[in-house]
Order: structure tokens, then C-alpha cells, then sequence
């Protein structure tokens, strides 16, 4: 470690020390995610350290995450527009508003915030391990029919159906099954039918990754960039398929009744399908391995509309 004064606002400091008098002694910062960053991600370190106060020396840790507007790509044009899914300061505005602010409700947590600044937003750095799918998928469908959905204009707006929006595949450049290439083929059909699935709000990246088993009461919930409201089911999908396992039973349960449960079928259906498919050419095109019942469980579990 290197000392440092001013590596951290001074905000930050009194905050994760609770201390008007705190003062940063020493700090070392390293990237915890590399390559794959969000779209609007600039960086995201973990910083950890030594504050002084008059009540002692501490040791810190915390996340530091921060944000850049979208410069290339097939979203770059509609990614300025705060209702776009890849809008660059959704995330600081979500903690500025207290949208984030705990419980969410139902089990869901978000990590701590200590202070926004600019585009960049300090966190609680959270540890434990993944958690249960089942448990993941019941939190998740209890917070969608009791969160109310804010007045924001920086809500992103359905995230599949503006992804949908502006990707054109083309299958001839890979050995994907026909079953899936005629999914992709019925994509603005499948979009309408979910014109008949209620709303809700959306995390709108729920897979294990961002889900932390923080004690028998609470799951914590990273990375609340692509905030939204979609169809019911629909966050759910995403858990499916990084887990290839049906969650839906747990999801049902969380949602006690207060959304039909075609309706919520239906939303994750289409949801369900349509991702996989758009992710299978990727896989394809990029050289990454399908599992191998990748195309089995997509098939089984999708109860699409004739």
C-alpha cells in the first residue's frame, strides 16, 4: 500500500468511517472486473485502505464504479435517451433518488451506497457467496408484486423489445438448429403477445453474478444499471438461463397469487426464447462453446404461443 491523501472524496472518508474526522492514511485500488464491463461501465475497483480518526485506525473496503456514455456500437445512437436500457448514469441517478435505498423489499437488497459524485458511485463491498437459484427466483417474483414503480425518467423502458429493436442476425453464418432460428423469425409476433403481460419492475440483468447470498433474510443485488420496467417474468429469464434449471415454481410462489400465473408463464416464455436465441448466434459467431443442452432446455422450458 502507497499512501495516498486524496484518493478518495473526502465524503467518501467521513462516510465509511462514520467519522467528521476521519482521514485517509493509506489506500490500494485493483480492477475487480476486466473485459466484459457493462456498456456504460468505465471501471469498477475495489478500493481498500487505513482511516484515521480520534476514534482510532480502521480498515476499509469498498467499491468504486463509474460510469461513461455509450461511444460505440449498434446502441450508441439511442443509448443518450435516459429511457434507453443502456442510458450511462442511470445507475448514480437510481442511488441518488433512494430508489436503492434498503430493504427493496421481500428479501432484495441493494449494496450500501456511501456517496455519488459526478459519475461515479462509492459502495459497500459485499462478499458471500451466490445465491440459491430457488431462493433468488422467489425474492425476485415477491419484490416485482410488491415494489411500486417510480416516477423517474431515467427508468429504462422494456429492454428486450429496444435490443430486439436494432439486432439483425444472420443465420446463414452459423450451425444454429432450425427450431431456434424460427423463434428468432417470430420475434415481432412474440414481442405483441407480451402486450397482455403486466408490468413490472425490472432489474434487468438477474443472473447468479450479480446475486449474493448475504444471510438467511437477504439477497444482495449488484449492478442496478439497466433498472427498468418489463413484462413479469422477464428478469426471471435471465436467472434460466445462466443456470440452464427452471426456476419458475420458486417464482411463482414469490408472486403469492397477486399475477395470473399464464400471464407470468407467458412473459417468461418469450423473454426466455427470444434471449437464447439472439445469444446462441453469439455464442456461435464468437466461438464460444453452447452447452451442450443448451437447445433441449430452451425448447422444454419456453411455452410459446402457436
Amino acid at each position: 500500500m502507497n499512501p495516498v491523501d486524496q484518493e478518495l472524496p473526502l465524503a467518501v472518508v467521513r462516510a465509511v468511517a462514520q467519522r467528521r474526522d476521519a482521514k485517509v492514511i493509506e489506500t490500494s485500488v485493483s480492477p475487480i472486473v476486466t473485459g466484459n464491463l457493462g456498456v456504460a461501465t468505465a471501471s469498477v475497483e475495489r478500493v481498500t485502505g487505513l482511516v484515521r480518526s480520534g476514534a482510532g485506525e480502521q480498515r476499509f473496503s469498498l467499491i468504486r464504479k463509474a460510469f461513461q456514455p455509450v461511444r460505440s456500437g449498434r446502441h450508441t445512437e439511442s443509448a443518450g435517451d435516459p429511457r434507453h436500457w443502456a442510458y450511462w448514469r442511470r445507475e448514480p441517478l437510481a442511488y441518488a433518488s433512494g430508489v436503492l435505498i434498503n430493504p427493496l423489499g421481500a428479501g432484495l437488497v441493494a449494496p450500501y451506497c456511501y456517496d455519488i459524485i459526478d459519475d461515479v458511485v462509492y459502495l459497500a463491498d459485499v462478499a458471500g457467496p451466490p445465491e440459491q437459484t430457488d431462493v433468488a427466483a422467489r425474492r425476485l417474483g415477491a419484490w416485482q408484486v410488491s415494489a411500486p414503480i417510480p416516477e423517474a425518467p431515467w427508468l429504462a423502458g422494456d429492454q428486450l423489445s429496444q435490443r430486439i429493436a436494432v439486432t439483425d442476425l444472420d443465420w446463414s453464418t452459423v450451425d444454429a438448429p432450425a427450431e431456434l432460428q424460427a423463434i428468432w423469425a417470430r420475434r415481432h409476433d412474440l414481442l405483441q403477445v407480451l402486450d397482455a403481460v403486466p408490468i413490472a419492475l425490472c432489474h434487468g440483468d438477474f443472473h447468479p453474478g450479480n446475486l449474493i447470498d448475504t444471510g438467511t433474510d437477504t439477497t444482495t443485488v449488484l449492478d442496478w444499471q439497466t433498472l427498468g420496467t418489463g413484462p413479469v417474468g422477464g428478469d426471471l429469464a435471465h436467472l434460466a438461463l445462466a443456470t440452464l434449471t427452471d426456476p419458475f415454481p420458486s417464482y411463482l410462489e414469490g408472486l403469492q397469487g397477486k399475477v395470473d400465473a399464464e400471464a407470468a408463464h407467458l412473459g417468461y416464455s418469450v423473454a426466455l426464447a427470444l434471449t437464447a436465441t439472439s445469444r446462441l448466434h453469439w455464442m456461435q459467431v464468437n466461438g464460444v462453446p453452447v452447452p451442450p443442452t443448451y437447445t433441449d432446455f430452451v425448447l422444454k422450458t419456453a411455452r410459446l404461443p402457436l
